[in-house]
């Protein structure tokens, strides 16, 4: 193997162990209801447990700390280890600043009066890891189209796509993030079943794919700068519900209307452009 890959590993690995470790100490510090250690839960359970106890939560916590270290240090891209260590430290700052959730047991069971931020965070790893994915491929997209520091970059595939590339590029990424999106628990469904992840993950998707699409096929920047503002904030409204009213978030709309608005960008942006002919961005062939 490579030696820079598995430096790119190892650096890797350390982010994922920083993330698992703080996110415990998160949990610990404000005595989590949601934390139970010692205590085996479910895949779709609301409680965390330790490592032991919940494998499935704790390695996707790794995981997140993992591959956006992993991706900059092997590619050279920066935009997932800054996306990552805001995120992480936005949470932090927001968990110690934020009143201590107190359980009380109920009739109808365990009744939680405070915000919940360091388990939701533990719990919506993917969801994260997937909008800093993106992220990823915009920064690369961005780089090769203006000439910023493409050079230096390592371990990517070569311009321009093919269309098949272009395709599946940008419909992975919006089934990733849609499906991220639609996993996470929330409080405006009874449950997470499969018409709740559907109807979550469309809206989300397209949003997602609109606004990648105008940007490899055509270098448009705008609907990119409007989705790099909103989404983040859609998916954290998703995670971290407002206290003391969390049954407001509803990202399936906020994305619909977030795919209409990048869709008008692009088309208003192309008309801009249309009148330069010497600047017809773009990155794929034929």
């Amino acid at each position: 193997m490579n030696r820079s890959l598995v430096g790119s590993a190892v650096l890797g690995c350390l982010g994922g162990v920083v993330n698992v470790v703080l996110t415990l100490a998160l949990l610990t510090r404000v005595n989590s209801p949601l934390f139970r250690p010692g205590e085996q839960t479910s895949l779709n359970s609301v409680f965390v447990g330790s490592i032991f106890d919940t494998p499935h939560i704790w390695v996707g916590v790794f995981t997140l700390g993992f591959v956006p270290v992993f991706v900059t240090a092997a590619t050279r891209l920066v935009a997932p280890s800054v996306g990552f260590v805001s995120l992480l430290g936005g949470v932090a700052s927001t968990v110690l600043a934020s009143p201590v959730p107190e359980g009380m047991t109920g009739p109808t069971g365990l009744v939680i009066d405070g915000p919940v931020y360091a388990s939701s965070y533990a719990k919506s790893w993917y969801a994260w890891l997937a909008v800093l994915l993106v992220a990823g491929v915009a920064e690369f997209v961005l780089r090769y189209e203006y000439g910023v520091g493409d050079d230096r970059l390592r371990h990517l595939p070569d311009f321009p796509l093919s269309r098949s590339r272009f395709w599946l590029i940008v419909c992975s990424a919006g089934f990733v993030v849609g499906l991220g999106v639609g996993l996470l628990d929330l409080p405006s469904y009874v449950q997470t079943d499969i018409s709740t992840v559907l109807v979550v993950l469309v809206p989300t998707g397209v949003a997602t794919a609109a606004t990648l699409a105008a940007l490899l096929s055509r270098g448009l920047v705008a609907p990119l700068a409007l989705y790099a503002f909103v989404a983040p904030a859609i998916v954290a409204d998703a995670v971290f519900p407002s206290y003391p009213s969390p049954e407001g978030s509803h990202p399936e709309l906020s994305f619909l209307y977030l795919s209409v608005a990048v869709s008008v960008l692009a088309l208003l942006e192309l008309v801009i452009r249309s009148r330069d002919s010497d600047r017809d961005g773009g990155i794929v062939a034929g």
